[in-house]
C-alpha cells in the first residue's frame, strides 16, 4: 500500500521469465517497486490495449515524461501487455481482462484495492468484478467497454480510460490521468497526443 510520506513496497504478480509468458505460464513471481506519496501524486490509467504495444508504450512514455505520472494502472486486455510495461521498468498495477488467460487463474487477482494518500483506489477490468468493498472506494477504475468516461456516483469517482486498441469501437483511443491533490481529485481523459478531451474536478470531502 501507499501511505502519505512513507515509503512502502507495492507489488503485482508477474511471470518469472520472459519465455514463461509465451507458454501462458505464470510463475507467481513478485515485481516490486517503491513510491512515496506527496501532494499532487498523479496516476495514469490505461485499458484494453489488445496487443497494440506500440501505442501502449507511446502512451506510457507520454504519461511519465510529459504528464509526470507516478504510477500506471493497466486495467486488462491484455494482461501480457501490462507485463511488458512492468518488465520495461514502468511502475504498474495490473488486472487481467475477460479475454486474458490470466483471468481464469486463481493466483492472479481480478481486482485491486490500494490506499493512496488517504484515498481508497479500487480497480477491475469490468464493473461486474467489483465487490461491495471495491464499490465503496473513493476512486474506482474500470475498462472493458472501450468508452471513456468520468462520473461521480455517490461518494465515489468512476473513471474509465477508454481503450488503446487499433479498432475505433467505443471511439478514438484514449487514456486517463488522475491527480490526487490535498483538497481535490482531478480526472482527465486524454487523446493519445496528450490533449485533454474532458476533465472533472471533485472535492475530496465528497469522496469516501
Amino acid at each position: 500500500m501507499l501511505w502519505p510520506l512513507v515509503k512502502e513496497p507495492l507489488y503485482n504478480a508477474v511471470s518469472r521469465e520472459h519465455e514463461g509468458r509465451r507458454s501462458g505460464a505464470f510463475a507467481g513471481a513478485r515485481f516490486g517497486f517503491y513510491l512515496m506519496y506527496t501532494p499532487g501524486m498523479i496516476l495514469g490509467v490505461m485499458s484494453d490495449t489488445h496487443g497494440n504495444r506500440r501505442l501502449m508504450f507511446q502512451v506510457a512514455e507520454l504519461m511519465q515524461k510529459d504528464l509526470e505520472v507516478d504510477l500506471i494502472y493497466h486495467l486488462g486486455d491484455d494482461y501480457e501487455d501490462a507485463e511488458e510495461l512492468a518488465f520495461a521498468g514502468y511502475p504498474v498495477r495490473m488486472v487481467p481482462g475477460l479475454w486474458c488467460s490470466a483471468y481464469q487463474m486463481a493466483s492472479i487477482p481480478k481486482r485491486l484495492r490500494d490506499e493512496i494518500g488517504g484515498l481508497t483506489v479500487a480497480c477491475a477490468h469490468a464493473a461486474k468484478d467489483l465487490r461491495h468493498v471495491e464499490r465503496a472506494a473513493s476512486l474506482i477504475l474500470t475498462g472493458h467497454t472501450h468508452e471513456a468516461r468520468i462520473e461521480p456516483l455517490g461518494a465515489s469517482l468512476y473513471v474509465n480510460p477508454g481503450h488503446l486498441n487499433r479498432s475505433q469501437r467505443g471511439g478514438a483511443p484514449s487514456f486517463a490521468v488522475v491527480s490526487i491533490e490535498p483538497d481535490d481529485v482531478r480526472a482527465a481523459i486524454h487523446e493519445t497526443s496528450g490533449v485533454i478531451r474532458t476533465e472533472q474536478t471533485v472535492s475530496r470531502s465528497r469522496l469516501a
